[in-house]
């Protein structure tokens, strides 16, 4: 079974047109063919009884030559008669069936012939009359219609059928041309909307009005259509995006979450191996957690955790990101081309916000100490893990010295 592809198959408008191309000519053959045949029928009984008027006239006047056996007078007698009508054979016969007499119009140019040959095909039965004496029969005349009256007439209507062909194939293209303006263009309108929207997702296009009702109500219901298709589409990403955020970041600080970091590293390894730029990871742990857990329960710990989020978002350069990777633990990327003397500053930045107390819902203040330790890529690694792992042997690296340190007081 052979497939019609979108490119071999014919427009609306070529449709159209080809139809009522089609009605038309229909239309005009089934006229013209009536008309000619009623104009055949017509003309044909005319020509029968004319003929037979004419034979009686050849008779009445071959009569007298015949009597007196003068073959020359009856043939002048016919073509006195029979030159000026539409005649193209007489014979003369006696009783026998013999013939006496032939006389035969000439054939004079070639349309001449054509109209005779076609009046032949269509041309009555020969007329009939008889040449009498006093008494018995003496001769009977046989005349042939040529219907040159008749071939014109058919030729004339072959014409007029050419020319109404001719009218009919300018009418039809005029009538396409309206309906492309009308129908065609209208609807065209609909399908490049519809693909618009279905390609490249522009729900802001809406289909023009149009001059017919029928049309311009399918646009107005299909523009309808994409009013809610536009609002259940604006409802979507907005679901996407909400869905995209919690599944991406931390839902008590609102920093990125393990998810997040896990997938902004791999980017941002690729950005900088692609720019040939340096970027660190800083990781970030919170002292004696643990312990305000215990003393002031889960909601004194959630507080100092949102504080300390916030405090660290303050302290980041534009570009910089944040991510909560779980519990107590912080990680941060810092974008691409910040130098060693830049993390120093960053990570005193950061240890000098976290100097003022926090306040619990319990009313109690608490201190806020981090453990911050950081690998910077390329010089310390250019893998991703390896990354990983020096800034987390670097963050407990502090960590064991903070804890060394509060033993010594």
């Amino acid at each position: 079974m052979m497939v019609q592809t979108k490119s071999s198959m014919p427009t609306l408008r070529q449709v159209l047109a080809r139809m009522h191309l089609r009605i038309i000519l229909c239309a005009v053959l089934m006229a013209g063919v009536t008309l000619i045949l009623t104009g055949v029928l017509v003309i044909r009984g005319y020509s029968g009884r004319n003929l037979t008027l004419i034979a009686r006239t050849v008779a009445y006047t071959v009569e007298p030559a015949l009597v007196f056996d003068d073959m020359e007078a009856a043939k002048r007698g016919i073509a006195a008669v029979a030159s000026s009508e539409s005649v193209h054979r007489v014979e003369i016969s006696d009783g026998s069936g013999r013939v006496l007499i032939v006389w035969q119009r000439p054939k004079d140019g070639f349309m001449t012939m054509v109209e005779r040959n076609i009046g032949e095909l269509v041309a009555p039965l020969p007329a009939l009359a008889d040449v009498r004496r006093v008494g018995p029969l003496a001769a009977k005349v046989r005349i042939y219609g040529g219907a040159d009256g008749l071939g014109r007439f058919i030729l004339s209507g072959l014409a007029t059928a050419l020319a109404c062909l001719v009218l009919t194939s300018l009418a039809t293209w005029r009538l396409a041309r309206r309906l492309q303006r009308d129908v065609t263009e209208p609807l065209a309108s609909i399908a490049e909307v519809a693909h618009a929207v279905r390609a490249d997702r522009q729900f802001d296009r809406r289909v023009p009005t149009s001059n017919i009702q029928e049309v311009d109500q399918l646009g107005h219901d299909f523009n309808a259509l994409l009013d809610e298709l536009h609002d259940w589409h604006r409802g979507v990403l907005s679901h996407n995006r909400m869905l995209e955020q919690q599944a991406t970041s931390d839902a008590l600080t609102g920093l990125g979450n393990r998810a997040m970091f896990e997938r902004v590293l791999p980017a941002t390894v690729a950005m900088a191996k692609a720019q040939q730029l340096s970027f660190a990871i800083v990781y970030i742990d919170l002292n004696h957690f643990k312990q305000v857990n215990d003393t002031h329960g889960h909601d004194g710990g959630d507080t100092m955790l949102v504080v300390v989020a916030a405090r660290l978002r303050a302290a980041l350069r534009r570009g910089d990101q944040a991510f909560r990777l779980g519990g107590d633990e912080f990680a941060l990327i810092l974008v691409p081309g910040v130098t060693r003397p830049e993390i120093v500053s960053i990570e005193r930045r950061i240890s000098d916000s976290m100097m003022q107390p926090v306040q619990l819902p319990n009313g109690a203040h608490v201190d806020v100490s981090l453990s911050i330790g950081s690998a910077c890529y390329p010089d310390d690694s250019d893998d991703a893990r390896d990354l990983l792992r020096f800034a987390d042997a670097a963050m407990y690296a502090a960590k064991a010295g903070h804890r060394a340190a509060t033993r010594d007081h």
